[in-house]
């Protein structure tokens, strides 16, 4: 697929490893979404939810790398690597050229470019995996990811009360 892990560089420069995702992930999972702010959680969930199920962490990690497949974004420090984004997608069962994608990024990592990045390289991935579309539901409020998505030629249209539904065509 394509040469992981690699490094790419955040706006400040910080050196950050992207690799894909495996159950052996599991533990930095958990660690990584203890990280995030009460807002984004609820952005990514969209639902007040403190903690990851053991099922949750089972689903979101035991993937096979086509139909589920994810990337996640490390910080390679002295103490350590420490997760702080993941992207991915799931094929829609019904629709094989379909997948809904989804984006996490620890709140102090925002804003520095890797959000954009990761969804790049997944959309690399998907292509790869015979994957056309995107579609994704996200808050109205969330409006630098709307942005990035906006830029990106995807079609945004209100769903449910706050929720965007977003189809992006993955052109070749």
């Amino acid at each position: 697929m394509f040469d992981y892990p690699m490094e790419i560089r955040l706006r400040d420069r910080t050196p950050v490893l992207i690799r894909l995702l495996n159950q052996d992930d599991k533990e930095e999972l958990k660690i990584g979404f203890e990280k995030l702010s009460t807002k984004s959680k609820y952005r990514r969930f969209f639902v007040p939810i403190s903690s990851l199920s053991n099922s949750q962490l089972k689903h979101l990690t035991e993937i096979d790398n086509k139909n589920h497949l994810a990337l996640c974004a490390y910080i390679v420090g002295q103490d350590g690597m420490f997760g702080i984004g993941v992207a991915r997608y799931f094929r829609v069962e019904d629709e094989p050229k379909t997948a809904e994608f989804a984006l996490t990024i620890i709140d102090e990592y925002q804003s520095q470019g890797l959000g954009t990045e990761l969804l790049n390289l997944l959309i690399q991935c998907a292509r790869k995996n015979g994957i056309r579309k995107f579609i994704g539901y996200m808050l109205a409020e969330n409006s630098s990811m709307l942005k990035i998505l906006k830029h990106l030629g995807a079609q945004i249209r209100r769903e449910d009360g706050p929720i965007q539904r977003v189809d992006l065509i993955l052109s070749s």
